[in-house]
Order: structure tokens, then sequence, then C-alpha cells
């Protein structure tokens, strides 16, 4: 078992360069049942950094990374560190445009991709005139270490993470070594993880949870690291991992939770008791879903809701392992907990502080609060503020006890004739419909109404069914949402399976879905209508 560290390192390679000294033999992490250790990394991460080194690659130079989850992801990313340079890790499969747009943005020096990507990221270098060359993570292996390294600070730039878009175009949010070291630590600590815990995820290195929560807190404390490839059409596999290793402690947004009741029909040779806890972030977190996983599975008061978001490094609340978690009073929204050590936590409204109880923008103050948004200063202005605080563009309250709650985001707050309603309380019960697979809800700007109307689109689990049954299933909805939530949908789209946007994170891309439908780009995508179609 490895021992946490004994002190708060100044940089992710110290931290490493520590655990080579003191734990060389113990395994990192293991992958496609390779277990990668300490002193293994280390080498092979210097080797990569001379690699790179004789490409030209320097301090202060960026470096994009196009890989799956794989061994050679964790040489490339700190063999970038060893030479002071600035890691990128992007989506493998973003799309031409959005990772040229991504390369323009950071001024990439130079691309690493794993070979499978090597015609994608080409196609996008071609339309990124300024981005240096491309280099394949089977030509950095086995060179021979640089001659002197830079000691890195903690003030120094560590990686550049984007963000996945869920409302917007992606941002290159700028983290520091020591912002990010400080995270994982109250992070750490507000989840209860240590050297005594297995870590499985099948979150993606590109992801903030799955990099910084999942891949880089484990060896702070000294916890082992299961990781698996980011595919959740099967759930199956991260479930029997989990089994097999007796993991202790896992994350997933709730879509992941869902697709484990919805589609692992026989829990035979499934045993989670070994789990402590379950982290659900990264999207509205529902009652439901902790329920029906819990209750299949055998647990009890292990999954537990979280907040954070990239600006804020990762974490602002964690809901602590083992509590049986709490609903508002009117029983809609979870509680995240309240905020990590040395995490501040606002409400307002413009510039006033709210009273507890009362729903407005959620704002944070942290030590692990983002430098910037990389190439973007007036966009940084407009969510640091000068006294220091990020606006999260979040919606939520605190209660009396200071235990947070999140309700939606702004943008995505859909006005009814003056009522505001959240798309989650609206997904929650259409997604409990039979037959559907998945939902969005969404306001369609109305010129004629003066205000918006409430759109819901469904992803159907029978893209072949008839008339008669998509007829049946729209009725359902509209039943569902009229006496759940007391609206009744101006029009519900039935569309095929994946039709609706998420970011690579899985959240739902709702302002592209309202340019969609405003556009009339969806059309080859709805399968049934129901409402008038009259502006």
């Amino acid at each position: 078992m490895a021992p946490p560290a004994p002190a708060l390192p100044e940089s992710l390679v110290e931290l490493m360069g520590w655990r080579q000294r003191t734990t060389p033999d113990t395994a990192y992490f293991t992958v496609f049942g390779h277990e990668i250790t300490y002193d293994q990394l280390w080498r092979a991460s210097l080797g990569y950094a001379g690699g790179l080194a004789r490409a030209g690659i320097g301090q202060g130079d960026k470096v994009c990374l196009v890989f799956p989850t794989c061994a050679e992801f964790f040489y490339t990313f700190f063999g970038i560190l060893h030479l002071g340079a600035v890691p990128v890790p992007l989506y493998p499969t973003l799309g031409i445009d959005a990772m040229a747009n991504i390369f323009r943005n950071c001024e990439a020096k130079a691309v690493v991709a794993y070979d499978w990507f090597r015609e994608s990221v080409e196609a996008s270098r071609a339309g990124a005139a300024n981005v240096g060359r491309l280099l394949l993570a089977s030509e950095l292996e086995g060179g021979d270490p640089p001659a002197a390294l830079p000691t890195a600070r903690s003030e120094d730039i560590a990686f550049i993470q984007y963000t996945s878009g869920s409302t917007s175009q992606p941002r290159g949010v700028v983290l520091a070594h020591g912002s990010v070291l400080a995270t994982m630590s109250f992070m750490a600590e507000a989840a209860g993880v240590t050297a005594r815990d297995t870590v499985v995820s099948w979150l993606p290195l590109y992801h903030d949870m799955g990099l910084i929560g999942c891949s880089f807190t484990p060896p702070l404390v000294g916890a082992r690291l299961i990781l698996l490839p980011p595919d959740l059409r099967n759930p199956r596999h991260w479930l029997e991992t989990m089994t097999a290793e007796r993991a202790t402690f896992t994350v997933s947004p709730d879509f992941g939770y869902r697709n484990c009741v919805r589609n692992v029909k026989d829990a035979a040779g499934l045993d989670l008791r070994s789990l402590k806890m379950a982290l659900s972030g990264a999207e509205p977190v529902r009652p439901g879903t902790i329920r029906a996983f819990e209750e299949k599975f055998g647990l009890k008061n292990i999954l537990a809701p979280c907040y954070g978001l990239a600006e804020a490094t990762l974490a602002v609340a964690i809901w602590p392992r083992g509590e049986p978690v709490r609903l508002d009073p009117s029983g809609r929204h979870l509680s995240v907990g309240r905020p990590c050590t040395g995490v501040s936590v606002t409400i307002r409204d413009g510039d006033a502080d709210l009273i507890a109880g009362r729903e407005g923008e959620i704002l944070v103050k942290s030590p692990g609060l983002m430098q910037g948004y990389y190439n973007n200063p007036a966009l940084t202005r407009e969510v640091l503020t000068p006294d220091g605080w990020l606006r999260t563009g979040d919606l939520g309250f605190l209660d009396a006890q200071g235990y947070l709650y999140v309700t939606g985001r702004i943008k995505d707050v859909i006005i009814v004739g003056g009522e505001n309603i959240h798309p989650a309380d609206v997904e929650e019960l259409v997604d409990e419909v039979d037959g559907v697979r998945y939902s969005a809800a969404v306001g369609i700007d109305s010129e004629r109404l003066g205000t918006q109307r409430l759109y819901v689109v469904a992803e159907v689990r029978d893209a072949e069914a008839d008339h008669e049954r998509f007829s049946h299933l729209a009725r359902d909805i509209v039943q569902r949402v009229r006496l759940g939530r007391g609206h009744r949908p101006a029009r519900v789209l039935l569309v095929k399976p994946q039709a609706i946007p998420k970011t690579s994170s899985g959240k739902i891309q709702r302002s592209r879905l309202v340019q969609l439908i405003a556009g009339g780009e969806f059309k080859e995508q709805v399968l049934h209508a129901t409402g008038l179609h009259r502006e």
C-alpha cells in the first residue's frame, strides 16, 4: 500500500518524482490488465521528454494530446511537464473543425497523438495554420532524457483544460500546479479517499473529473487506480471490474448509473458491496437514479452528489461519505453538500448576496480557481470578479446549515409566461416514461407570443415503432409533464437514439439543440412530432 504524500508538493512533477523515489515498484494504475508502476511512469515519461525536446518542444510551449485511455497518455503528459511545456488534453473525436479551433486558440507548438487518430488530427491541422508538427506516440518511445530540466513552481501552468461546451464553444481553462494540487487535496479529504481505497474509473482522461479527480488524486493519497475505456454502451464491464477489484470508490455522471439500472438486466455475479462511495456529478443528480441504483445492487448511502466545474479546477462541494442524501423541502433538489475545506460559496442576484433559501447565481472562491481563459481576457473578466469570486453561471441556493443545492444553468432556464422552468425537472419525469431512452427540455423563443415555448425532445428506445405507438408515447409524455410540473409542452419531438447533442462528458448541449430546432436542422432526426409548429 503506497503511503500518502508527506506534504503538498509544488507541482505534479514533484509529486510523481516523490512517488518514484519512495514507492518505485508500487502500481500507479492498471489499464487493460497491465500494471504501470511509478518507476515505469517516471522513466518512460523522461524518455518521452527527450523525444519531445528533439522535436523542438521547450518551456512554455503548448502541446495538444489526442489519446484514448492508455499508458502512453501519461508518458506524454508528464514528458511535456518535465520540459516545462504545457499539455492540452483533447477529446479524440471532437470533429475536424472543433479540434482545429482549439489548435489555433491554444497556439499549439505540436500535437502528439495515438497512432489511431493520425488521419483525423492531420485533417484538423490542415485547418489550423499556426499549428506545429504532428508527433505520434510511437515515435517518442525509448529516447534518452534531456540533460537538464526546469523545476516547476506552484504558480506555473500545469495544463490547459478545455471545457466540454455544454452552453458555448469550448474555452481553455488555464490551471496552475498549485491550484490542481490544492483541489486534489481538499477533494480527497471531502470524499474520504485514502491509501486504503481502490478507485475504478471509466471517465475519459481529457475530462477534469477523469484526469484530476480519478487519475491524479490517487498518487497524492496512495490509493489504487484501475482505468477503463470511456465506453458505457455496455456498463456491465464497469460493474464487473468493480466486483473483481473490490472497488471502494468510483465516479460517474448521473447517466452512467442510470444506464446500469436500465441496461444491466441480470445482476447475477455482480457484488458492489465493497463500495464506500460512488460520486455523481457533471450533470443534474436525480434522486430517482440514486434510489434505483442502490436498490438494484443492494447498496445504501453509497451514491453521493457532488458539484464542481473546470474553472474551479474541479471540486466545489461533495456530499459526505456514508451519509443519507438530503432533499430540499420541495423534494425536487438534492444537496451536493457543504463547500470543501478552503472553498467559499455565495449566492448572488446581481451584486447582492442572497439569504438562505433564495435562488440565484452560484459564486465560488477557492484555491483551485483558474488563472483565466487562455487567449480570452474579456471573457475572463466576465467570470472572475475583481474581489476574487468565480461566477459559475449555475443557479442554486444555500440552506440555513450551509448545504448547497444546484438547480440548473442560468442560460438553460426556460421562461414560459414569466415562470421559470428548470429543464432537469422536466427531463426527470420524461425519462421515466416507458419507451423513452433519454430526453432534453428546452425553450424556443416565440415572437408571436413574446415568451418561450416548452419543447420536449425524447430519444425513443424503438426507432422502428409504428405511428400509433409513437402517438401514444407522445401523449404519455405530455400527460406526465402536465401532471408532474403543471406545464403542458408546446411540442414533443420523438427522435432517433443518440440524436440529442451532448458534450464529451455527457452533458446535454441545450443551446446547440435550440439552434438545431430553430434552424430546421433537426428534421432528419425526428420520428414523430406533436403540437402546432406555428410561431
